[in-house]
């Protein structure tokens, strides 16, 4: 998933694979600046499992030192045939302390509804904004709930994204919010009657 936004929309990380965990990418071409590293990095380490910056030659010394341990550094260089060569600087771990918040902050509204849903704690909230229903999220599911919560949000948005993709709306249509009634279809809850969602 490219551009996948962080914090409600405050960051976007370069690449997120999400499988069994939510792993981003952060890319730093010799074009680039380092300004927003600092920001960047305290973002995506509590919404990311894990995390790999990958820079040019120019950026390594000063990046390394601004993003956690845990994170893998790879340095990106041009090499004598002009293809790219990536050498690993750091070997990264898993994130030692992920946030319930980190992670709600990857879902719109109408999956965060779905969210409680699969909880059975949406009665009552399905109409509710979304910091109400983040803070209800955060103080009543499990963080290791969460995060397999948002990684099965995740997912679906990928495959509805991709589907849309694919008709006459085009790519425009991507990248936003999923409709009410479509989200609890696709996972097993019921669409909110007002159409709110």
């Amino acid at each position: 998933m490219e551009e996948l936004p962080v914090s409600r929309g405050d960051a976007r990380v370069d690449l997120a694979v999400i499988n069994g965990r939510i792993e981003g990418v952060e890319l730093k071409s010799s074009l680039d600046t380092l300004d927003r590293l600092p920001r960047q990095a305290s973002v995506y380490s509590k919404a990311m499992d894990r995390m790999t910056l990958v820079a040019a030659p120019s950026h390594i010394a000063e990046a390394i030192d601004i993003v956690p341990d845990w994170w893998s550094v790879f340095e990106a260089a041009i090499g004598p045939r002009g293809g790219v060569r990536v050498r690993r600087i750091r070997q990264g771990k898993l994130n030692p302390n992920p946030s319930a918040r980190g992670y709600i902050g990857l879902l719109e509204r109408d999956e965060l509804v779905s969210l409680l849903s699969g909880h059975g704690l949406d009665r009552g909230w399905r109409s509710a904004p979304w910091n109400a229903l983040a803070d209800r999220v955060e103080k009543c599911v499990s963080v290791t709930a969460v995060a397999e919560g948002v990684r099965r949000m995740l997912k679906i948005r990928i495959l509805i994204e991709a589907r849309i993709s694919g008709t006459a709306f085009g790519a425009s249509a991507t990248g936003g919010g999923l409709s009410s009634g479509l989200l609890p279809a696709l996972t097993g809850g019921t669409p909110d009657a007002s159409g709110a969602g």
